[in-house]
C-alpha cells in the first residue's frame, strides 16, 4: 500500500491584525458646525392647542389642528362622527387629526394676544393666563384654541380664540 501524504492541520494562531496608522494632530482644528437640526415648524401660522406652558424653560408643547368655519365646519364634525342634528348648529369646529405634540421654544420677546388679557402686563403674568387659558375646558373640548406665528423656529406670537361655539 502506498503511502499517502496529507497536508498540515489549519493554524489556530489568529491571523495578524493590521492596525492603520495613528493621523497625526491637526494643527488647524475646524470651526464648529452650525447645528444642523431644522426648527420643529417652518415660519408660518399654526392652529393649535397649547398642550403644556413651560415658563422656565420659554417653550411650549402644542398639538396642532385644522379650524373648520360655516359649512366646512359643519361638514368636519359630522366626518368625525358628530352627529348631523348637533353639527348643523356649528360654525366652527376644532378637528384634532393626531396626538403627535411639538416642544417649540419661544421667542425672546413674544407678543401674546389673549382674550380678556392684559397686553401690558409683564410677560410672567401673560404666559400664566396662557396656561390657564390652555387648560380650560367645556365638557371635553378645549375651551381655547391658539394661533402660532413661528418666526425663526420660534413663537413669535401666540393668538387666542375660541374653539367652542357662543350660542
Amino acid at each position: 500500500m502506498p503511502a499517502v501524504t496529507l497536508p498540515d492541520p489549519p493554524s489556530a494562531a489568529p491571523a495578524p491584525v493590521t492596525v492603520a496608522p495613528t493621523p497625526p494632530p491637526v494643527d488647524d482644528p475646524q470651526p464648529p458646525v452650525d447645528d444642523p437640526t431644522p426648527p420643529v415648524l417652518a415660519d408660518d401660522r399654526y392652529d393649535s392647542y397649547i398642550r403644556t406652558v413651560d415658563r422656565r424653560h420659554q417653550q411650549l408643547v402644542v398639538d396642532l389642528v385644522q379650524v373648520f368655519e360655516g359649512q366646512a365646519a359643519r361638514e368636519g364634525a359630522i366626518e368625525d362622527g358628530i352627529d348631523q342634528d348637533k353639527a348643523q348648529y356649528l360654525g366652527l369646529y376644532v378637528h384634532n387629526q393626531n396626538p403627535r405634540l411639538r416642544t417649540l421654544p419661544l421667542a425672546r420677546d413674544p407678543r401674546l394676544d389673549l382674550r380678556g388679557g392684559d397686553c401690558e402686563a409683564p410677560l410672567s403674568h401673560q404666559l400664566t393666563k396662557l396656561a390657564a387659558d390652555a387648560r380650560a375646558m367645556s365638557g371635553s373640548v378645549p375651551t381655547y384654541y391658539f394661533a402660532l406665528t413661528v418666526v425663526g423656529g420660534a413663537v413669535d406670537r401666540v393668538q387666542e380664540f375660541l374653539a367652542i361655539n357662543a350660542y
